[in-house]
């Protein structure tokens, strides 16, 4: 592998990168690590004589890195969009239809009659239709979190209708039993093109188009999981489905593939209200909030770099039709260090962490041994508003949160 050539596809790759997150260690992190897995998808392009113009990504408010090792190790960041046109790159992105579902529950059940239904699907698994869906809600950062309204905005009071006040439910799960098949479909399908990062597989958008067909009903197979498990703990006559949107997974947008990886289509309508309403949650002792998805986002808040660069790669019209809005706050690494620097040694690739002037430094390869936790509201929320990405609606108040 050639340094220089990298070094060259990775400045190319930032090129293509635009970013409305905050501006912490961690999303710079996010973006150093992006920046390969990007650099890989636009070498693919150049080598198969098509335009790697077509590729981009998009950093949201949450944008950060991933503890999936793989995903990490692939050069993948999270809290992002990345949009290309002609090719589909499931392998190197890895869906799962994981996601946020959000019900009233009208009939609370007491905790150790709770605790008991809980112990029976963790056992035997949740009934999804037909079938047996695997039990995940203990794994990584799914949660089942008991939650009161706390209070409507005042703009939004008419929503009364649609949000009871009283009891919900948060669930944050994903499908479990397709997750290989997600990432690698119909193997045979994919076209493999030797670049300077070893061989890139890419699904041609024939095969792609197939691929969302197949997507899509493993999408609506976790949402019905998500539902599922709510029935299963609280009755279903007892539960009504305000929102159950998808936070991560692949989708034809504006006659482009675009893998959200954390990030919602702010004009999404799930669940029983006719209206694009998205969780945001935080960690297990913060609010959690429901946004009104907005159309975004407006040029008005580009910089100037951002406008000459859309224009130079043809990507403004793109870029207007990406509709972003954060599902979390994502990972915040508990570092006092200020600046990333990507490395590559042996072909492999490090990151150093840094303290201007270069006091202080830390080299890493991946982030599951390092201290983290969550961004909370106070990050997040408010370039959600200052961008316009969405109103806020509703806040909850955490009454119990269950990983089981």
């Amino acid at each position: 592998m050639d340094s220089v050539q990298i070094r060259d596809l990775l400045q190319e790759a930032k090129s293509h990168m635009y970013s409305w997150t905050t501006n912490d260690l961690t999303s710079k992190l996010a973006k150093e690590v992006m920046s390969i897995g990007l650099a890989k998808i636009i070498s693919f392009y150049q080598e198969s004589g098509n335009d790697p113009n077509n590729v981009l990504v998009v950093f949201g408010p949450d944008g950060s890195i991933t503890r999936n090792k793989s995903r990490f190790n692939s050069g993948v960041g999270y809290g992002c969009a990345v949009i290309t046109k002609d090719y589909l790159f499931p392998s190197l992105l890895h869906p799962n239809g994981c996601g946020f579902g959000l019900y009233h529950v009208s009939n609370m059940p007491p905790i150790d009659q709770l605790m008991d239904r809980l112990h029976i699907l963790k056992k035997d698994g949740v009934p999804v239709g037909r079938q047996t869906g695997k039990w995940d809600v203990w794994k990584s950062n799914h949660f089942i979190d008991l939650l009161r309204l706390e209070s409507l905005t005042n703009r939004y009071s008419h929503y009364e209708k649609y949000l009871p006040s009283g009891d919900y439910v948060l669930i944050h799960s994903s499908q479990q039993t397709e997750k290989e098949k997600l990432s690698y479909w119909k193997e045979e399908e994919f076209e493999r093109i030797k670049t300077p990062f070893g061989v890139i597989e890419g699904l041609p958008e024939d095969s792609g188009n197939e691929y969302l067909n197949y997507f899509e009903s493993v999408e609506n197979y976790s949402k019905n999981k998500r539902e599922s498990i709510a029935e299963a703990l609280f009755g279903e006559e007892n539960i009504t489905c305000i929102s159950n949107p998808t936070h991560q997974g692949y989708y034809k947008e504006n006659n482009l593939f675009t893998m959200r990886l954390g990030l919602y289509n702010s004009l999404d309508t799930t669940g029983d209200t006719p209206l694009p309403l998205f969780p945001i949650g935080f960690n297990a002792y913060s609010f959690i909030y429901l946004y009104e998805g907005e159309p975004n986002i407006d040029t008005k808040y580009w910089t100037g770099v951002q406008l000459q660069q859309s224009e130079e790669k043809d990507h403004t019209s793109i870029l207007k039709g990406v509709n972003i809005l954060p599902h979390g706050g994502g990972y915040k690494l508990h570092f006092p260090f200020y600046d990333v620097k990507t490395l590559i040694h042996n072909n492999e690739y490090y990151f150093e962490l840094s303290q201007a002037p270069m006091q202080s430094r830390m080299i890493i390869q991946n982030v599951e041994s390092l201290e983290y936790g969550y961004r909370g509201p106070s990050e997040v929320l408010p370039v959600v508003e200052r961008l316009e990405l969405g109103r806020k609606v509703a806040q909850f108040v955490p009454v119990q949160v269950i990983k089981y």
